[in-house]
């Protein structure tokens, strides 16, 4: 069994610039996940494996709703695909979870290295995260509403700077 990474290792990581290892991701081929709570965990930690199509596909209802007028389940993956693109050595590590009948709350670090040009912004080899709050329904094991608090600012001056 993997041990789990410490706040102390994800701050002391994101400081230092290195990359933080996930080490408890379900591999897109595992079985349903059986709670919310274990389905969120899972689509969050299948970043690492960087084929998002088959994230979606197995944990993003086709129903899915966010709460920004205008993005959209296909949004949302067109997004998290272009930094996946960007980022070479991407994590995202889920720091705390609660879980309330069909309902995720997540706090999630995101970070990696800047490899390729992400937006208009060329790359710049320098490390970039950010830590983000979620909330997630689950129904039928799959996300279908998202709701996303992160300062997605910061991490874009982090990379310009």
């Amino acid at each position: 069994m993997n041990k789990p990474i410490s706040r102390r290792t994800v701050v002391g990581g994101a400081l230092a610039g290195s990359t933080l290892a996930l080490t408890s991701a379900i591999p897109a081929t595992a079985a349903t996940p059986s709670s919310p709570k274990r389905t969120v965990k899972a689509f969050y930690e299948s970043y690492r494996l960087r084929d998002l199509q088959t994230s979606w596909d197995r944990c993003i209802h086709p129903d899915a709703v966010m709460p920004v007028p205008g993005f959209d389940r296909q949004s949302w993956l067109e997004m998290d695909s272009k930094i996946v693109a960007a980022f070479a050595d991407l994590a995202i590590t889920v720091l705390d979870q609660l879980a309330e009948d069909d309902k995720v709350a997540t706090r999630w670090v995101l970070g990696g290295h800047h490899t390729a040009q992400f937006l208009d912004i060329p790359p710049s080899g320098r490390y970039a995260s950010f830590t983000a709050t979620t909330v997630d329904r689950v129904k039928d094991h799959k996300i279908i509403d998202h709701w996303s608090d992160a300062d997605f600012t910061a991490f874009l001056q982090q990379l310009a700077e």
